[in-house]
């Protein structure tokens, strides 16, 4: 049945959360590689979900790749303004942004307030769990611990190997209950591989 509600809410536009987790007070979100389409659904999620950390792992506004092409950092600026407003007018008590290769640093650190940005790999300890995370799945895997997000690789899907998780940010919306350890694997909007990949245009 969930699945079921999960296809159903993606095809509008909208993201599913479990009845479970929702009212819990010790939850981190992990997203990544998020297109500027989805930012309303993602504002939603943030609200109802009320996570006490956010993790975004990179590529802060997926559609306009910053990477090939300079040209678009006004565009850039403006969505990523968007989406870390999103995070940081949030309740959540802490905010973590990995840099991707589709964003400019210099630029987030004028944008961010209360953001914590990690060029390259970063570990934290939050609670009891060490986690470790990244743009880059090849970061992570260098010193792997808990938990370990990452983003960029579609391919990359999320796996257990003995006690320790390995969470893609593409793959699914990623929320960690940090009183349980249990994870849970949130569908996207069914349009989001197609602004992230440009397989259709945003307006006529």
């Amino acid at each position: 049945m969930r699945k079921v509600k999960q296809g159903v809410y993606s095809i509008f536009g909208r993201i599913y959360i479990p009845e479970e987790i929702m009212g819990k007070s010790d939850l981190l979100l992990h997203i990544s590689d998020t297109p500027s389409q989805i930012f309303p659904a993602l504002r939603m999620l943030i609200r109802k979900l009320k996570p006490k950390v956010i993790i975004h792992t990179g590529d802060l506004s997926d559609n306009i790749k910053l990477e090939f092409n300079e040209n678009l950092m006004k565009d850039f600026v403006l969505q990523a303004k968007k989406i870390i407003r999103i995070m940081e007018f949030s309740s959540a008590e802490e905010v973590y942004i990995a840099m991707g290769n589709h964003d400019k640093l210099r630029e987030v650190e004028k944008l961010k307030e209360r953001s914590i940005l990690a060029e390259m790999g970063k570990i934290i300890r939050i609670g009891e769990y060490d986690i470790h995370f990244s743009h880059y799945y090849e970061d992570v895997m260098t010193e792997p611990k808990d938990y370990n997000l990452y983003g960029h690789n579609p391919l990359m899907k999320n796996h257990k190997v003995r006690n320790r998780w390995f969470l893609n940010g593409v793959s699914s919306i990623n929320v960690i209950d940090l009183s349980t350890g249990k994870v849970y694997e949130l569908r996207y909007p069914w349009s989001t591989d197609d602004y992230r990949y440009r397989r259709r245009k945003s307006g006529l």
